[in-house]
């Protein structure tokens, strides 16, 4: 078993958001991306992988495609990788922990931002 702290990974930057990689194996990636107010996060798609995000704290927007909704602490959302994915608006300092499954290829999506 390898167990880390979620708290470890929320940490925030002034100058954009954060990006801090739990796990990075073959079959899933993890992590938490950190919002401060204003930051956000452009339209991507995550290839052929199924993304799974719950928002740990804080308020926004999510847009999936041309839908926005409104998230908060405790909301939990899937997307397809073929969707377009982005988080328009950071009402307030937010933290999502996200699962993308399975990992996918790019490497870009497992690197460490901010």
């Amino acid at each position: 078993m390898e167990k880390k702290k979620i708290q470890d990974n929320i940490i925030f930057s002034d100058k954009s958001l954060t990006k801090r990689i739990i796990y990075d194996k073959k079959d899933v990636l993890v992590f938490v991306l950190n919002f401060k107010k204003g930051q956000e996060l452009p339209i991507h798609k995550h290839e052929t992988s199924t993304v799974v995000y719950k928002v740990l704290s804080g308020s926004g927007e999510v847009k999936i495609n041309e839908d926005v909704e409104k998230i908060e602490e405790g909301d939990i959302g899937i997307v397809r990788g073929e969707d377009d994915f982005s988080i328009p608006k950071v009402n307030e300092e937010m933290s999502l922990y996200v699962t993308i499954s399975p990992r996918p290829k790019n490497d870009i999506y497992a690197k460490n931002v901010g």
